[in-house]
């Protein structure tokens, strides 16, 4: 009797841990409904025979996890990875979309590209994923903010409906373009850039006025220090390189897990809904269909946490990891450590460095 009472009580526990919702579970709910009426949910990426003219670079920035950088607990680990695994298939969606000109993935926004898309993961339990995502020019507008989010009905799925959804949102506001504007924000980006190596040199070709940043003047076609800042660009492009290379790494080795524990929660959410519905229509009529619920409940929840924990165990590894990158220019090469963050900055540091002792400033 007094085991019976136990695994009564372990059901009990189990069963309430997984059902009972909390604030932020409610929150996110709400967030959850709100981003599945958006009218773009589940539309077709769209595909052009060739990029618009002039073909316009996009960043994509490595997503905001949404969680603290002290948090080391395991769900935050999964956050983390996935959030690079994220940004990396936002890339391959737009690159598959065939509209733009070279997309990057950045670990943070610059005036690198035209245009940096930034994401940040509001919710991500397997079935469902909820991201706010902003686009913005080098002029500092935001050309759209939106929540988007999409609910996984059947296996292999994924989440493409929210990277097209991204794209073409990208498109219709760069259709809206004319010509003219699309060569001011291009030649802004270049400036802005320059500026950015060196204030003092590149001052007054770009200007800030009420927030927006504003193209004053083009420096002339001849003008050598274009040429080294251009030259200096493509030295930064090759740490996007590695940043490419080390998602196709991070892919191979968490990408197959990842999947499964997409497919483990997907299944366990569609479960639990049948079942509670199921419940709800027959109403728990004695305490032996009360018993046999719970532990129904907690044998669909057993599937689904041994598949969870096999990939917060992965996450948890990966996180603590980090990739050294080796970036070989014309005359050294140089090898970067720590966090992706820590690294593209300490290259930018270096860049402008280099471009200041040509310069001889």
């Amino acid at each position: 009797m007094r085991r019976f009472c136990t695994v009564v009580c372990v059901l009990l526990w189990c069963a309430g841990c997984a059902t009972q919702p909390d604030a932020e579970a409610v929150t996110d709910q709400t967030q959850v409904n709100k981003a599945m009426e958006t009218p773009w949910a589940g539309e077709p990426l769209v595909i052009a025979d060739q990029p618009n003219s002039p073909a316009l670079d996009v960043g994509v920035v490595l997503f905001d996890p949404g969680v603290e950088a002290q948090d080391d607990s395991p769900s935050a680990a999964v956050r983390r990875l996935e959030s690079q695994l994220l940004a990396g298939q936002l890339r391959d969606a737009l690159v598959a979309s065939n509209q733009w000109g070279v997309v990057r993935m950045v670990p943070a926004a610059s005036a690198l590209a035209p245009v940096n898309i930034r994401s940040q993961i509001v919710q991500s339990d397997g079935r469902d994923l909820i991201v706010q995502v902003s686009a913005i020019d080098a002029a500092g507008t935001v050309l759209f903010d939106h929540l988007i989010g999409h609910r996984e009905t059947e296996a292999g799925e994924g989440f493409s409906p929210v990277f097209n959804a991204i794209s073409n949102r990208l498109l219709q506001w760069w259709e809206q373009q004319a010509q003219r504007e699309r060569a001011l924000l291009l030649s802004l980006a270049e400036v802005r850039y320059a500026q950015q190596l060196a204030p003092e040199a590149f001052g007054g070709l770009a200007e800030q006025i009420e927030g927006r940043w504003v193209l004053q003047r083009l420096p002339a076609d001849n003008d050598p220090m274009m040429r080294r800042v251009d030259r200096i660009r493509n030295q930064e492009y090759l740490f996007c390189d590695t940043v490419d290379e080390q998602y196709v790494q991070l892919w191979e080795r968490a990408g197959g897990t990842y999947a499964l524990w997409r497919d483990a929660g997907r299944e366990q959410a569609y479960w639990l809904d049948a079942y509670e519905a199921r419940v709800s229509a027959r109403g728990d009529r004695s305490d032996d269909s009360r018993y046999a619920r719970m532990q129904a409940e907690y044998a669909a929840y057993r599937s689904y946490r041994l598949q969870e924990q096999a990939w917060f165990e992965l996450a948890k590894a990966l996180d603590g990891e980090t990739q050294p990158s080796v970036i070989e220019t014309a005359d050294r090469v140089v090898t970067l450590e720590g966090t992706l963050d820590v690294q593209y900055e300490t290259w930018r540091r270096l860049l402008r460095d280099i471009f200041a002792a040509e310069q001889g400033l």
